[in-house]
């Protein structure tokens, strides 16, 4: 696939976790979700909608939204070798499997939705 067919496809996982926050936050009073991954578990805020400005965000955010918008690099001929998409996350708690008594928070993160094995509601908030 070219990098200019990527317009075309969208990756399900990123779309069953845009559209379970939406519902979440619309309906349910915004409870946040919770990824399982091979290595732990991360519970976040997800940005659901593309502001109008990334000016507002933290750097890796606001990097992330010209990249997706404007990017830097522009190779429309080249071969696409990873097709999975990425989930931006604010307000971070990563909880490693080996060791769940020590988690750790981040500002922002992002996620590959290939690391994604599953995701459920998060119990507590940080």
């Amino acid at each position: 696939m070219k990098v200019a067919e990527l317009e075309n496809i969208i990756d399900f996982k990123k779309l069953t976790i845009v559209e379970l926050q939406i519902t979440l936050q619309e309906e349910y009073g915004g409870k946040r979700l919770k990824f399982l991954t091979p290595s732990g578990f991360i519970e976040a805020d997800i940005r659901t909608h593309e502001p109008e400005s990334f000016d507002e965000f933290p750097n890796l955010g606001a990097a992330l939204g010209k990249m997706e918008t404007d990017p830097n690099v522009v190779v429309p001929e080249k071969e696409v070798l990873n097709v999975h998409a990425c989930v931006y996350l604010k307000d971070v708690k990563i909880t490693p499997l080996a060791s769940p008594d020590i988690p750790t928070y981040l500002d922002e993160f992002v996620l590959f939705t290939d690391h994604i094995m599953g995701l459920t509601l998060a119990d507590t908030y940080r």
